[in-house]
């Protein structure tokens, strides 16, 4: 049965369809429970790998986790993400330590959109792959999701923290 705070929590998700091209990235990747993974950690090591190369675009990047496995079928232990920033500023820099640099594919997405704090995207991945997407009747593809951050956690309330669920759609 459905909560007052399941139903507050998915009146917050809007929805749109957008493409968009492929993109410069860095990243840090992570393995273990989505859940556990040491997000700060990767960012401070994203963040200090900017303020090495003097990169301004560092500051105007979009924030990014990219999920690169569906924890309902692989084990926790074994689930990848890599954390980082994504912008065309970032084309041509160099790996370095655990910095990746990769690009952010492209393509035709579904756009969720969640107003709230990130203790609650479980929920919102139980509703959007439990219900939206189907209700939607877009045919998702075997292809990485990522969440986008649109504000900073540091400046932001918990409320009011806002995130994108980017889905890779045909």
């Amino acid at each position: 049965p459905s909560t007052k705070t399941d139903y507050i929590m998915i009146v917050k998700l809007e929805q749109r369809i957008e493409t968009r091209e492929d993109v410069s990235a860095l990243s840090v990747r992570l393995t273990g429970d989505y859940k556990n993974v040491d997000y700060s950690g990767a960012w401070e090591k994203i963040v200090s790998y900017c303020k090495k190369e003097n990169r301004v675009g560092c500051i105007d990047a979009e924030y990014i986790s990219v999920y690169l496995d569906d924890p309902t079928t692989t084990p926790a232990e074994k689930c990848r993400v890599d954390v980082g920033i994504a912008a065309p500023e970032l084309n041509g820099l160099p790996p370095e330590g655990e910095v990746r640099v990769g690009t952010l594919e492209g393509g035709k997405f579904i756009v969720f959109l969640h107003k709230g704090p990130y203790t609650e995207l479980g929920q919102v991945y139980e509703e959007v792959y439990g219900h939206l997407l189907q209700e939607n009747g877009v045919e998702v593809l075997p292809k990485a999701m990522f969440e986008k951050y649109l504000n900073d956690p540091a400046l932001t309330k918990p409320e009011d923290l806002l995130t994108e669920l980017w889905i890779p759609i045909a």
